[in-house]
């Protein structure tokens, strides 16, 4: 029930709880137009009622931590993200509904041999999937560019999203690249993602080989693409009119001061978006019975569907009878 209805929560808690606007039209009283009202889903670009509506869903939530109803995990997996990520342009939902659907669509993808509009439209079917890939493949972009300093680095970044961006657009994506691969990528960027949330200076070695070999599995086994392996060969040395340049006179990307940010400076957004984007990838359960506490379960539906009930129009604070 909160599930297929959760999309429907932010519209339905700004058409009853928050005051009208006078150019607002009035709304129809009673229970058959209560029963007959259709909440959109926000769009994406509506910051102000999407924040409007989270910073309530989120009170809710950690009151139950307080009191114990839930866990910590499970406030994670129900918690809307408090800071929202201009760079994303869509809505953010809680993380229990887009539990389990990212290991799903990779597997999709990895068996999807080349049937790229097939592929497409089973994870469109699934509106939480669709919104939890194209928000890990977002979050995945910007935690790639804000960590990549060096020039050379970025030149090899920017050009493969640019190629991938455009394939996703034309809608030839798998036709293109070998899926097959996808699960050795995800492996690494998992790791790096624990390194980012450990994000200790001693484990920068480790961070320097992981990004060394993403890319190699990018531009060898996915991408499979002559001059784009050319361009990495030339930026380490490989390949020249005098031959091979020397091993230790080989420039390795990634390897040199200052080439990748890390550790990185941290900062509340920035942990709560790599916490986010750590489960969105490992969370394998479907998270249906989060929260497992009967109460807190009882609560919330007795919150969501109150949403739905007639009720009289929210009035401005100070058009409030005075309770002194």
């Amino acid at each position: 029930m909160l599930r297929s209805r959760f999309q429907s929560l932010p519209g339905a808690f700004n058409a009853c709880l928050i005051p009208e606007e006078k150019s607002e039209p009035a709304k129809k009283k009673g229970l058959k137009a209560s029963l007959s009202r259709n909440f959109a889903a926000i769009p994406s670009n509506n910051e102000k009622e999407a924040a409007r509506f989270a910073q309530l869903w989120n009170k809710i939530i950690t009151s139950f931590r307080e009191e114990d109803l839930i866990s910590n995990r499970e406030m994670d997996l129900l918690l809307v993200p408090y800071w929202a990520d201009r760079d994303l342009d869509l809505i953010q939902w809680p993380p229990f509904l887009l539990a389990s659907k990212i290991p799903i669509a990779l597997d999709m993808a990895k068996d999807s041999n080349g049937k790229d509009r097939e592929l497409k439209k089973r994870i469109e079917a699934d509106n939480y999937m669709s919104c939890a890939v194209r928000e890990c493949y977002a979050s995945f972009g910007n935690i790639i560019k804000f960590l990549v300093r060096g020039d050379r680095e970025k030149e090899v970044i920017e050009y493969i999203f640019s190629k991938v961006d455009r394939h996703i657009e034309a809608g030839n994506l798998i036709i293109e690249y070998k899926m097959s691969a996808l699960p050795s990528l995800y492996d690494q960027f998992v790791e790096l993602i624990k390194y980012l949330l450990e994000n200790k200076q001693e484990d920068r070695d480790q961070v320097v080989i992981l990004f060394q070999d993403m890319l190699e599995v990018v531009t060898r086994d996915i991408m499979m693409e002559d001059h784009i392996s050319s361009l990495v060969d030339s930026i380490h040395g490989g390949s020249g009119h005098e031959g091979m340049t020397p091993l230790d006179q080989q420039y390795q990307l990634f390897a040199s001061a200052g080439a990748i940010k890390f550790p990185t400076p941290e900062s509340e957004a920035w942990k709560e978006k790599i916490k986010r984007l750590y489960l969105l990838l490992t969370v394998k359960e479907s998270a249906m019975d989060v929260p497992s506490n009967l109460e807190a379960r009882r609560r919330i539906s007795f919150f969501s569907n109150s949403l739905f009930m007639d009720m009289p129009s929210a009035p401005k604070v100070r058009n409030m009878l005075s309770f002194s």
